[in-house]
């Protein structure tokens, strides 16, 4: 699909905030508030509010616009909204208006829309599906995003807040889908499951998929209580894999559609979603969300999750930066609770390179520090791009199908590269068609790879590219058939082979000896496994990899050890400090300097990290201008550091990280 335009201001950064997006209909029919809900429903976009987040440095001003009673229901709340983002434009502020995506309520919307009764998912029995909080609100059904009637209906909404509010910026929230067996199996869903496999494949390829040409018969999956769909770790199905990618297509296509409507009303409106990150979960499977296809159609997008910044007594390090690098993968800026921790806010700036959401109004005075910082040292952040010369590869197929195992897998690495502090991307199936920016790849247990893909990666290393191929990678093709032959055959030698449908949880830890190996101008070194420090916890429903497992690998060293030989030790900065000491490495080449983000994530434990030592490799042939240091926790100005010029490195000691720390290294 060709790109779409961009919002040009977002290139500037984002600073967002808000009253609420709750509309005075929705809150009453919630139930439960105080005798003043039409004071404080008022005060949230009054011009005081406003008034008062622009003198604060706020940019962008949130707030409600439709909840999803219907049209003529909230056309009140709708007009308030309109009225709130007039304030907000006099004043100088972008308007973000908030949509709900995922919500029909259906006392009143059926009542206008008497065609909506159709428009609603059903379960197997015919149920309606409901969006669920907590046992009290009965009234969300969830809408079918297969019926284009009802996308129909929402581009009236997107029309409004592009024509008559003129918003700016259109947040789409509740963007997933429940978890089997709560999806929905309406005429809609079922016929186009059929129509999207005809279109998929040729009749040729539909035998070779199911055994048969005809799917005209081919239903969704179906569960019972012996048969629950919380227990299936692997996935092998072919109507089973075929129905997540349906699901996941549906929800990519229907975002796409209201996108590209809203940006031929108005090139310059961003569009963000709320979908969660990567938080261990399988979302594919589980919400029908493949971020990699649905952040085509965005610029921005929401996590939701509690993964709040910190290092445990456990020795676990909880962070949000698989999220903002799946953000930066796809061009967009992540949007998270950070307001109030200032380490929270610290891993925005480090790995968002702005500050997203800064909360609701009142801010606080750490929100305000920070956003002070980041206005006064803009140019620091704006333009600046990853640098790091290491990719993960996150692949969908193997994660969709095995997340126990590959979840695990790409987690207990990119815990690995975030606490030795080796600047890397995350990278997507798409992404290994050009891997010329990295010296060193990372497929960690990505079982399930394409003839194509394999024919990428054996040409990385030809061309003199280091790989790090861990555990079963390679195994399978895209539908995780067994290879007869191991796809990484001639790059790793002796690796074991899986059993094919015969494999059950895995409760152990693959346990072998690294083997390095040299190939054409490039490097191998294959890693049986990575093993757990400690007893593995129990598995969770949908074998979700969540915050539990998240703690450096017994055999961490040797992961670290052999990227530094895959990539001739030739990382483009090194870290020295404490485990609980997190750094990211961002480049502006226009400017000719790079910038080395430092995070203290044990503030609260221990509140200064002292001389840390850094050493950043220069562009071949060029010297050290200066380097400066800036930090938000100081209100002294920048302080210029002694540098000297090792090897083409510049190696110069931080006096003392407390939060947070950004060396600046010209040359």
């Amino acid at each position: 699909q060709p790109p779409l335009p961009r919002a040009k201001w977002l290139e500037n950064g984002l600073i967002d905030a808000g009253g609420s997006h709750e509309p005075f209909l929705f809150m009453v029919r919630r139930g439960g508030q105080r005798l003043d809900l039409r004071e404080s429903y008022e005060r949230a976009q009054s011009e005081a509010v406003i008034r008062k987040l622009k003198e604060q440095g706020v940019e962008v001003f949130h707030t409600h616009l439709y909840k999803g009673f219907g049209m003529a229901a909230e056309k009140p709340e709708m007009e308030d909204a309109k009225r709130a983002a007039e304030i907000a434009h006099r004043h100088g502020l972008k308007v973000d208006s908030y949509i709900q995506w995922n919500t029909m309520m259906y006392e009143t919307f059926f009542a206008e829309e008497p065609r909506a009764k159709d428009w609603i998912q059903r379960d197997a029995l015919g149920q309606p599906i409901l969006l669920t909080y907590g046992f009290q609100q009965s009234y969300r059904y969830r809408p079918c995003f297969a019926n284009q009637e009802y996308l129909d209906y929402l581009k009236k909404i997107v029309r409004y807040a592009v024509e008559e509010v003129k918003t700016d910026f259109i947040h789409f929230d509740n963007f997933d889908l429940n978890a089997e067996p709560d999806s929905c199996r309406d005429s809609v869903c079922v016929r186009g499951f059929r129509e999207f496999l005809k279109k998929k494949y040729t009749p040729a390829k539909r035998k070779e998929r199911f055994g048969f040409e005809n799917v005209d018969y081919v239903n969704p999956p179906q569960w019972n209580a012996q048969n629950r769909p919380e227990n299936l770790q692997i996935i092998y199905d072919p109507a089973i894999q075929e129905w997540i990618d349906f699901r996941c297509q549906v929800m990519a296509d229907a975002l796409r559609q209201m996108a590209v409507y809203a940006k031929s009303l108005n090139p310059e409106v961003a569009i963000e979603v709320n979908p969660h990150g990567i938080t261990g979960a399988n979302r594919a499977w589980v919400a029908g969300l493949d971020h990699a296809r649905f952040l085509k159609s965005t610029q921005v997008f929401w996590t939701e999750e509690e993964n709040m910044p910190g290092y445990l007594a456990d020795g676990r390090l909880i962070s949000k930066i698989r999220s903002y690098k799946l953000a930066r993968a796809f061009r967009n800026i992540l949007l998270a609770y950070i307001s109030g921790d200032p380490v929270a806010m610290a891993e925005c700036l480090t790995f968002n390179q702005t500050i997203g959401y800064a909360g609701n109004h009142p801010l606080g005075t750490d929100m305000l520090k920070y956003i002070a910082f980041y206005r006064k040292n803009r140019e620091l952040f704006n333009g600046a791009r990853d640098a790091g010369n290491v990719a993960l590869l996150r692949s969908y197929p193997s994660i969709a199908y095995n997340n126990a195992r590959a979840q695990l897998s790409a987690i207990l690495t990119e815990q690995t590269l975030i606490q030795a502090r080796i600047p890397f991307d995350l990278i997507f199936d798409e992404h290994l068609e050009d891997l010329s920016k990295y010296r060193v790849l990372i497929l960690p247990d990505s079982e399930c790879l394409s003839d194509r893909q394999l024919a990428a990666v054996h040409g990385f290393v030809e061309k003199g590219g280091g790989l790090l191929a861990i555990g079963q990678s390679g195994l399978y093709d895209e539908w995780r058939r067994l290879r007869t032959q191991p796809g990484l055959m001639g790059l790793v030698d002796n690796q074991p082979r899986a059993r094919a449908y015969e494999e059950t949880v895995q409760r152990t830890q693959t346990a072998g000896a690294l083997v390095r190996k040299d190939v054409k101008q490039g490097r191998v070194v294959y890693l049986p496994g990575l093993r757990f420090d400690g007893p593995m916890p129990e598995p969770a429903k949908f074998f979700s990899i969540s915050s539990r497992y998240w703690k450096l690998p017994r055999n961490w060293q040797e992961v670290v050890d052999a990227i530094g030989w895959l990539a001739k030790n030739e990382l483009p900065a090194r870290v020295a400090g404490p485990a609980y000491l997190v750094s990211n490495l961002v480049a502006q080449p226009d400017q000719r300097r790079v910038m080395v983000h430092l995070v203290n994530y044990a503030h609260k434990r221990t509140p200064s990290i002292p001389s840390v030592e850094v050493r950043c490799r220069l562009p071949k042939g060029e010297k050290i201008k200066d380097v400066r240091l800036y930090s938000p926790d100081s209100d002294a100005p920048p302080v210029a550091l002694k540098a000297a010029d090792s090897g083409g490195e510049a190696v110069f000691i931080v006096p003392e990280v407390k939060v947070y720390a950004i060396a600046a290294v010209s040359w």
